[in-house]
């Protein structure tokens, strides 16, 4: 498998915590697991709009790959 998809945002966000690969969410919704250490933010990138951040679970073996995606995302218009 490519890629995992899920119908509810939150299910995505416990999919990151569980090791499962990098999420592109709200600020508001995972402010709480930021705090708390659960995810970390690839780097200080928020998209425009009600604010999101590339997060992933901090020490990811694929923390290569994970920061490619984000830079990817930064140079996207």
């Amino acid at each position: 498998m490519q890629h995992l998809s899920f119908r509810e945002e939150l299910h995505a966000i416990e999919a990151v915590i569980a090791g499962q690969g990098v999420g592109v969410f709200s600020d508001v919704l995972v402010a709480n697991d930021l705090a708390a250490g659960r995810l970390v933010k690839v780097f200080k990138l928020s998209l425009p709009g009600y604010g999101f951040h590339v997060v992933s679970k901090p020490n990811h073996p694929r923390a290569r790959t994970i920061r490619a995606f984000s830079e990817w995302l930064r140079s996207s218009p």
